[in-house]
């Protein structure tokens, strides 16, 4: 009897410390969220951030969890900034520093975006930069920078969408990849991508503001019934310096008749 009460108490005594763990990791830190948010505010002082979301999570095995930050400029709720910041409120600087140089390339993309499709600017760009380097330089080091003094170190991936009339011809989506790979050229990349998909712009207007709570990685869909999928245009630019049975590099594109291998179709 003894024996059994001794197994009781250890079965009760196993359930009620999974029972605390559970509540500690699942309702007390989602609580106290608001400190990371103090943290990630902290460190993006230099822009005007809206935070949207601040989620908890432990994976399964590991002792603590962490907190991702969601934000959005102030005047571009579609652009995204994400800051992962530890249990012990610390900010993941290697993580941050990705984020910050993310988020200064898509702002450097921006006069492009503006060129190719005014009113719409529905694009995103990830990077990617060498361990040396982001080790090297700090967060307040302008991205730019980084990409001059080190040419054909950095790569760059470039998806957007694009507004256009019913009429717009393949001819159109070829100048279109055409342009972004000159703009491309001037950055002195080690390897550089791009989709651009094209929807007809009574579709996009017919959206109306909801199109600001759509970043571009939902509208490029693959989903036969996404609406995002059903309504772009039949053609798409996937172009990729990394893939491909030949080596392509962005000095082999010279006119937009170069970029017709990259003209995809649904």
């Amino acid at each position: 009897m003894k024996a059994f009460l001794v197994v009781l108490i250890s079965v009760f005594g196993l359930i009620a410390a999974v029972f605390i763990a559970v509540l500690w990791d699942y309702i007390y830190y989602p609580i106290i969220g608001f400190k990371a948010e103090h943290a990630a505010v902290v460190y993006m002082k230099s822009e005007d951030f809206v935070i949207e979301n601040v989620a908890y999570s432990k994976q399964f095995g590991e002792d603590k969890g962490k907190y991702l930050v969601t934000a959005h400029p102030a005047t571009r709720p579609q652009l995204k900034f994400y800051v992962s910041v530890s249990q012990g409120f610390k900010v993941d600087e290697p993580s941050f520093k990705e984020s910050k140089w993310r988020y200064d390339t898509i702002k450097e993309y921006a006069p492009l975006i503006s060129q190719l499709s005014s009113g719409f600017d529905c694009y995103a760009v990830n990077i990617n930069i060498p361990n040396e380097l982001l080790e090297k330089y700090s967060a307040e080091t302008q991205y730019k920078d980084i990409r001059k003094l080190h040419e054909h170190a950095t790569e760059e991936y470039l998806f957007m969408g694009m507004a256009v009339d019913l009429d717009f011809t393949e001819q159109g989506a070829l100048e279109y990849g055409y342009l972004v790979t000159e703009f491309m050229k001037q950055r002195a990349l080690k390897d550089a991508s791009m989709e651009i998909i094209f929807y007809p712009k009574s579709f996009i207007e017919s959206l109306g503001n909801d199109i600001r709570k759509n970043d571009v990685f939902i509208m490029r869909s693959d989903n036969m019934h996404s609406k995002f999928y059903r309504e772009a245009l039949p053609f798409k630019i996937q172009f990729d310096t990394r893939t491909g049975k030949t080596k392509t590099t962005l000095d082999m594109i010279k006119s937009p008749e170069d970029m017709k291998p990259f003209l995809t179709k649904k």
